[in-house]
């Protein structure tokens, strides 16, 4: 698919064919664009666990379930657990991801960069002071132990791995559309069926599968104004929406007709008589 058009199909997809698998090519795929993403101030956060439902027993998949994740989570063949490690900066501080960088010309002298900058600066003006700051929290969910229980983390530090798990996760998604699946991004929680280093930060989970909801799936979401989201030049002053634009991307199918479509309903009632769902 076009890139845009990648934009425009996808949707939160929560009907999936159960019966049919996802080849693990495309598994690989979806992870291999997930390594692409930038990486926020040189470090590898995003970490990553791929869990087959098949092989999981029922009391695993009731377990899974949350207040949001209920029948979807029969339906899809495939989950995708991300995490961000929050021991990879502590791994890296010795700047070496940043000097390899500056070896290939990444990192160019034009701009400042050679390996002693890493060493003189980077390393303890910035790595160090994040990984040192005192605004700090625990990942012990509060009621169970909180700080007193283990180690805790820099505010500044989790704010770097989770815009590293969002990347992730926006690359994951365009990714696993491209390759003819739908996605959700949902509430999951892996630690509670598997055993997960207590440094890895959980976020989303994704099911994956194949569509057995229209690729429509009712229409694109509605949005807020353009104009409420963003500005130019100073704050208060809405970029300009050009509809000449608008129309151009409606052809490339990036932006496509909004939910609900008409015939939205009749489908769901359909797909919920199927899978024996209420209606």
């Amino acid at each position: 698919m076009d890139f845009k058009e990648v934009v425009g199909w996808r949707r939160s997809i929560r009907y999936f064919q159960p019966w049919r698998p996802v080849e693990r090519e495309k598994i690989q795929t979806i992870l291999e664009t997930a390594r692409l993403i930038p990486k926020p101030m040189g470090i590898d956060f995003v970490r990553s666990l791929v869990v087959y439902r098949d092989d999981l027993s029922q009391e695993d998949l009731e377990a899974l379930k949350t207040p949001t994740t209920t029948a979807q989570l029969d339906m899809a063949p495939v989950y995708i657990f991300w995490f961000a490690d929050m021991e990879a900066l502590s791994r890296g501080i010795d700047g070496r991801n940043l000097k390899a960088m500056v070896e290939t010309d990444v990192l160019p002298a034009s701009h400042g960069w050679s390996e002693e900058y890493v060493d003189d600066v980077i390393v303890p003006q910035v790595y160090q002071r994040i990984l040192d700051d005192p605004d700090r929290t625990s990942l012990t969910p509060p009621g169970r132990g909180g700080d007193q229980d283990g180690p805790t983390y820099s505010r500044a530090l989790l704010n770097l791995a989770r815009s590293a798990i969002g990347m992730a996760h926006a690359h994951a998604l365009l990714s696993a559309f491209d390759e003819g699946l739908g996605t959700q991004l949902t509430a999951l929680s892996a630690s509670r069926i598997m055993d997960i280093p207590s440094h890895w930060v959980p976020s989303s989970g994704m099911l994956v599968g194949y569509h057995a909801e229209s690729w429509e799936a009712g229409g694109q979401r509605p949005r807020e104004p353009f104009e409420d989201d963003f500005y130019e030049g100073r704050y208060g002053v809405p970029f300009y929406r050009d509809q000449q634009v608008v129309e151009e991307l409606k052809e490339e199918g990036m932006i496509q007709p909004e939910a609900p479509l008409s015939w939205r309903r009749e489908e769901v009632r359909g797909l919920a008589r199927m899978f024996g769902l209420p209606e």
